[in-house]
């Protein structure tokens, strides 16, 4: 088993690497033919500071070198940029009315800026700074609530101040366009593997389509009391869901 200063170096060039766009196969074969080198070097008693305190930057140069450029995370942060903006404007979609705005634009570029940009660059440099610790994790964790905070102001404050109204679209038109989305989203969340944001997308809506069906000739603030209402009861089941399986993995460990 390797030391802590060991995993720890291996946690570092495996981030490093990965934000330079590289091939997780290649970052895996690189990692465990360093493992087996750290491992074997620990159990014979040889100093393996020579490696571990080099530079994360410099040592991860050297396979820069040598693996194709594949810039494997731009994908992944275009398709979640994608995603983000189709989860802050499909489930609206599913109401009486839908009035797109400049604040709404404001409020998608805003998301993409603190999730992509300082959420990435946050988790690299704690994970580049703290390794695989407590303190990555704590810090980690506040920073996320501090970013959905941040989210969730500038979403209250783009549907309270909407500056300019670009279109509306009536029920029928909104309720069309957000069908037509929500499919193509599904689609290409197939298409790349990833349903779990499928899933995520539907629950989002689904709250907001259930108002919709059954408060057809209803007043908006019947379509508010419902909708807020299976959010709120959503969130709650996922809470407790949580809450168990972290017992029943608690109680596996013992």
């Amino acid at each position: 088993m390797l030391s802590k200063q060991s995993e720890d170096f291996l946690v570092k060039l495996r981030v490093e690497l990965l934000f330079r766009g590289k091939k997780e196969e290649d970052i895996e074969e690189i990692e465990a033919e360093l493992r087996d080198h750290l491992e074997t070097a620990e159990k014979q008693g040889e100093d393996v500071h020579a490696i571990i305190d080099t530079p994360i930057k410099a040592y991860a140069d050297q396979f820069s070198k040598h693996l194709p450029f594949i810039n494997l995370l731009t994908k992944y942060v275009t398709f979640y940029v994608l995603f983000l903006f189709a989860l802050f404007t499909v489930p609206d979609l599913f109401a009486q009315s839908y009035t797109l705005t400049v604040s709404t634009i404001l409020n998608a570029i805003f998301t993409f800026l603190i999730t992509v940009i300082l959420g990435l660059y946050t988790i690299r440099k704690l994970i580049l700074t703290f390794g695989d610790s407590k303190k990555t994790y704590i810090f980690g964790a506040m920073g996320g609530i501090l970013i959905f905070g941040l989210i969730v102001l500038s979403t209250f404050l783009a549907h309270h101040f909407p500056l300019y109204e670009i279109v509306t679209l009536n029920q029928q038109e909104s309720n069309i366009v957000g069908i037509i989305l929500l499919i193509l989203v599904t689609i290409i969340c197939f298409i790349l593997k990833q349903k779990i944001y499928a899933f995520i997308l539907l629950l989002v809506c689904l709250p907001n389509m259930i108002a919709l069906v059954t408060t057809q000739n209803g007043s908006q603030i019947e379509y508010l009391i419902i909708s807020f209402s299976l959010i709120i009861a959503l969130n709650f089941a996922f809470i407790v869901y949580t809450f168990y399986q972290f017992r029943k993995d608690s109680k596996n460990k013992n």
